[in-house]
C-alpha cells in the first residue's frame, strides 16, 4: 500500500507522499495524472513528494508536480501544506526551512493554523506585453506569473482567455501562469490564477497571489500588509520597501490520511 495525506492551501489542494516509505512509481507522471483525477483518484492539484535533509540547511526537500505530471520548481501553497505535514510527522520547531526547486525557503507555523511562509524576492522578468490582448508583466516569484490587472474580476472570463495566454509564445517553452488582479483599496487585492498543469482557474495561488501584489506594488499605490482574496479564502502577503524580505501567510489544512493500493 501506498500512503499519502491530503492536504489544501486556502483551497489549493494536494496530495503529499513521502519518498521514503512509497515505491517509486509516486514520480512517474501517469501515476501522478491518476492520482489528481478527480473522477477516477485522490483528486488534487498537484502532488508533493518530501525527502528528508539533503546535507544543506534544509529540513527537508519538496519536490513539486502539477496535476498533468509536469514538474515546477515551486509551489507556495504546497510548500505552506508540507511544512504542516512534517511537523506532524516529524515533529520539530515551529520554523522550518524547505527545499524547493527555486531555492531555500523559510517557513512558520502560527498558533491559529495558518502557516508564513518567506518568497524569495520577486522580479519582473519581462517588459510590459500585449498577450492575447491582455496588457500586464511576467513576475517570476519562484515559478512563472503573468500578471494582469482587470476592473471587473470574473472566473469565467479567465477560465476563457487563461489558455491563449498560458501558451503564448512569449512564454515558451515553459509557459506561464495567468493571474488576473483587481484593486479594491490601498491594502486588498482579488486575484484569479489560471495554473499551468492544471490547465483551469484555481481557487487559490499564493506564489501567484504574491506576483499580482508585487505587480501592483509596482504599477500603483499598495501598502503591506495586503489582504489577497482567492475564490478559496484569503492569504496575507507582507512586504519591506525594497521587496527584499517578502512573506505570504494563510491556513494549511491536513484533511486525511489514507493509502492507495501498489498497483493504482
Amino acid at each position: 500500500m501506498i500512503p499519502f495525506t491530503k492536504a489544501h492551501g486556502n483551497g489549493n489542494d494536494f496530495v503529499i507522499f513521502e519518498a521514503a516509505s512509497c515505491p517509486p512509481v509516486i514520480r512517474d507522471a501517469a501515476f501522478i495524472r491518476r492520482v489528481c483525477d478527480r473522477h477516477a483518484g485522490v483528486g488534487a492539484d498537484g502532488v508533493l513528494i518530501l525527502s528528508g535533509p539533503q546535507g544543506n540547511d534544509a529540513t527537508f526537500k519538496i519536490d513539486y508536480h502539477n496535476a498533468d505530471g509536469s514538474g515546477e520548481t515551486f509551489c507556495a501553497n504546497g510548500s505552506r501544506c508540507a511544512i504542516q505535514y512534517w511537523a506532524r510527522a516529524h515533529g520539530g520547531p515551529a520554523e522550518m526551512t524547505v527545499e524547493t526547486g527555486a531555492g531555500l525557503h523559510r517557513g512558520r507555523r502560527l498558533t491559529d493554523g495558518q502557516v508564513e511562509l518567506q518568497i524569495l524576492p520577486p522580479r519582473h522578468a519581462s517588459a510590459m506585453l500585449n498577450v492575447a490582448g491582455r496588457k500586464g508583466q511576467l513576475v517570476d516569484s519562484g515559478a512563472p506569473h503573468f500578471a494582469v490587472e482587470v476592473a471587473d474580476l470574473d472566473s469565467d472570463t479567465l477560465a476563457a482567455e487563461g489558455p491563449a495566454i498560458r501558451y503564448a509564445e512569449a512564454f515558451q517553452p515553459r509557459g506561464a501562469n495567468v493571474n488576473f488582479f483587481q484593486r479594491l483599496d490601498e491594502q486588498t487585492i482579488q486575484v484569479m490564477t489560471y495554473e499551468k498543469g492544471v490547465e483551469a482557474v484555481v481557487m487559490s495561488c499564493a506564489s501567484g497571489s504574491t506576483a499580482a501584489c508585487y505587480h501592483a506594488a509596482m504599477t500603483g499605490p499598495l501598502k503591506s500588509p495586503v489582504r489577497i482574496i482567492n475564490p478559496g479564502g484569503d492569504l496575507t502577503v507582507e512586504f519591506d520597501a525594497g521587496w527584499q524580505n517578502v512573506t505570504v501567510s494563510g491556513p494549511a489544512v491536513l484533511v486525511f490520511e489514507a493509502q492507495l493500493p501498489d498497483d493504482f
